[in-house]
């Protein structure tokens, strides 16, 4: 748990809070903690810890920052990761299953949606594909074993007689703490949700993807985006103030929804901010805002997002 906080404290932003930090590893469910996730690249560590108190994180604040803890940096929620191994043990266990011809046992992930997924992906593959989904699935835990020193995803795989571990089991089998197993489980679903991303080495793997969940609120906004994308418009259609809905088409934005940064900014301002951006990196939106002259907070504001998002995905 430490070492993760540290990772994410590493990428923290001179003009961000520790509370902001704090507030993405425990999910907290605001489009202000979605931006601050994303421009500080640390979307994979957004809910990571749902039940990390305080007091906790506190404790590690007042360490030394560590820079040489590296994050696993991806374009995807924390979320996503946990739905693709889900998805992954369910394949691998149907799979064993069917090699054996044993069609009677009981799913080790009971998830409507990861179900639809895998089964999918299963029909998909179960004529002349299984060999290779098998091949991908060694390629996968032969990175994992380069990448980490100890893995124990492995613990949770199931099959044909095999039945996965408990946390508390691995942990008794590999004298580890449950704290220090559980995070680093975090990592590794992590990795295995960036590595996957690789469609020539994973062709069937890299099919697994889930689109992380809208607000309900933001998602009714995205249904009338078929009727107008006009802001104003939208804000009537809903009896909302302006910067209600700019806050929802961030979102979308946001967790890919939308893509096509010109639907709200031109090229001229985009790249007028990138000018600006990459002289004085992440500052504070008020500085962007006083230097750029005639562009609201929401140009702004959305510009910085798209900047980051296209950045990480060119690295990646």
């Amino acid at each position: 748990m430490q070492d993760i906080i540290m990772k994410t404290l590493s990428m923290k932003h001179e003009n961000k809070t520790y509370k902001s930090i704090y507030n993405i590893l425990t999910g907290k469910k605001t489009h202000q903690t979605y931006f601050d996730a994303t421009i500080e690249h640390l979307k994979l560590y957004y809910g990571c810890l749902p039940n990390l108190k305080y007091a906790d994180f506190e404790k590690v604040v007042e360490q030394q920052i560590n820079k040489d803890l590296k994050p696993i940096v991806g374009d995807y929620f924390y979320h996503q990761a946990t739905q693709t191994v889900g998805t992954l043990l369910l394949l691998i266990q149907m799979v064993s299953q069917r090699k054996h011809e044993h069609f009677s046992y009981q799913p080790i992930i009971n998830d409507k949606t990861i179900q639809f997924k895998a089964k999918e992906l299963y029909i998909s593959i179960k004529d002349d594909s299984e060999n290779q989904f098998i091949t991908e699935v060694h390629h996968l835990f032969e990175d994992m074993n380069q990448f980490f020193n100890e893995i124990y995803v492995h613990y949770l795989l199931a099959g044909y007689r095999e039945t996965p571990y408990t946390t508390e089991q691995i942990a008794l089998l590999e004298d580890i703490s449950i704290i220090k197993l559980k995070a680093h489980l975090v990592e590794e679903y992590q990795f295995i949700q960036v590595t996957l991303q690789n469609e020539d080495k994973y062709p069937i793997l890299s099919q697994i993807k889930f689109m992380p969940k809208l607000h309900q609120q933001t998602l009714t906004t995205y249904q009338l985006l078929n009727q107008t994308y006009d802001i104003e418009t939208l804000a009537r259609l809903k009896n909302v103030k302006s910067h209600t809905i700019h806050d929802h088409v961030i979102e979308m934005y946001i967790k890919g929804y939308l893509t096509d940064k010109n639907k709200y900014i031109d090229d001229d301002k985009f790249l007028g901010f990138v000018k600006v951006f990459e002289d004085k990196p992440n500052q504070n939106l008020k500085y962007y805002y006083e230097s750029l002259g005639e562009f609201t907070y929401f140009e702004i504001k959305l510009m910085y997002v798209i900047y980051a998002m296209e950045g990480l995905n060119v690295t990646q």
